[in-house]
């Protein structure tokens, strides 16, 4: 399998991105807040081959919590919401992130 690339650098988003990946996760996720809330960005494959499914995008944002604290964040997806951006187009996603 061909290695994971996010398609981005790092200063390209306007915000900064911390690593919430899982072992068990398929797909690369990272936290960030933005107006005080808690957000994830999940970066699925390049390659359509090696997504979980076939029919998930390239880049989804998605609301999340805090279980833990400032110092110590336990970041979690809100499940009970919708993804609030999907697309296959990182410039899609970096003007998404733009304030």
């Amino acid at each position: 399998m061909e290695e994971l690339r996010l398609g981005f650098n790092s200063n390209d988003i306007p915000t900064t991105l911390s690593n919430n990946t899982s072992p068990n996760d398929t797909c690369a996720s990272f936290y960030f807040r933005q107006g005080g809330e808690y957000y994830l960005l999940w970066v699925e494959h390049q390659n359509v081959e090696y997504r979980e499914s076939e029919s998930l995008p390239r880049y989804a944002v998605s609301c999340a919590f805090n279980e833990g604290n400032d110092e110590a964040p336990e970041i979690y997806s809100d499940s009970s919401k919708d993804d609030i951006f999907k697309s296959d187009n990182v410039e899609d996603l970096i003007a998404y992130l733009s304030p």
